[in-house]
């Protein structure tokens, strides 16, 4: 459906209010600035950023192939790009936990691509990482909206960089609210194998990237060093929740 680049940003608007909001866990106010439906996507999203950033992606008029979306909460999203963006085959990966995630088992019914596979777990698992292994060289398309820690967006980033093809895309959600987000986003822009085409001005921060070079796989314990997350980085978030607090001097 490549025609719909040439609807305008107002309508794609038009439709993610009529898609519905996310609500907080509280499950009284909405994420974005529109309102929630009961049978809606439960989008979390402000209208204004995510329509440009959708209307964008149809104005590139390409078919993606293979879709591989870290973080799907409720799903809204995937089904909502998809609708005007066309994504033949979908692979999602979820923790699974979070409070709008039951959606995903109606959502993704309606979804228009093809649900290649589902990893409901950790994306930095051994698990999802064997599974995701046949798909090498295959993913032309990721958006990355799962663990928002700077060492988990970027472990969920150098996953999906091995498992590009050249000239595939790269969405990052949030890189402008979350500052861990922001510095990975920095950080990924200064990589000789990406290139930034689009960047949202203000709000949650959504980011498109140019893949122009597949990562060299390596093995699967490299993963946890995640770039720049060093082993003493690592071993302080570990130890960190065990740490006894000291007992203070009479």
């Amino acid at each position: 459906m490549n025609q719909q680049s040439t609807v305008s940003v107002e309508t794609i608007r038009q439709a993610v209010v009529e898609a519905g909001s996310s609500l907080y866990r509280d499950g009284i106010r909405p994420v974005a600035d529109f309102p929630a439906k009961p049978d809606g996507l439960f989008l979390q999203q402000k209208s204004g950023e995510y329509s440009e950033f959708v209307h964008f992606m149809a104005s590139m008029g390409r078919t993606f192939k293979l879709g591989l979306d870290i973080g799907v909460a409720s799903g809204g999203q995937t089904k909502f790009l998809r609708d005007w963006c066309p994504i033949e085959r979908t692979i999602v990966a979820d923790l699974g936990v979070q409070h709008e995630f039951p959606h995903w088992s109606r959502i993704k019914k309606t979804v228009r691509s093809k649900i290649e596979l589902e990893l409901i777990g950790d994306s930095h698992s051994r698990r999802t990482y064997d599974a995701l292994q046949p798909y090498k060289g295959q993913i032309d398309f990721s958006f990355i909206d799962g663990d928002h820690s700077y060492g988990g967006v970027m472990r969920d980033i150098m996953l999906a960089h091995e498992l590009f093809e050249p000239d595939a895309i790269m969405v990052l959600h949030d890189t402008i609210v979350v500052p861990d987000v922001a510095r990975a986003y920095e950080e990924i822009k200064a990589h000789p194998d990406f290139e930034v085409l689009w960047h949202s001005k203000g709000e949650f921060g959504i980011t498109v990237f140019r893949v122009l070079r597949p990562a060299r796989p390596v093995p699967y314990w490299r993963h946890w060093l995640a770039y720049g997350v060093g082993p003493k980085t690592l071993w302080k978030t570990l130890k960190k929740p065990f740490k006894r607090k000291k007992k203070k001097s009479a």
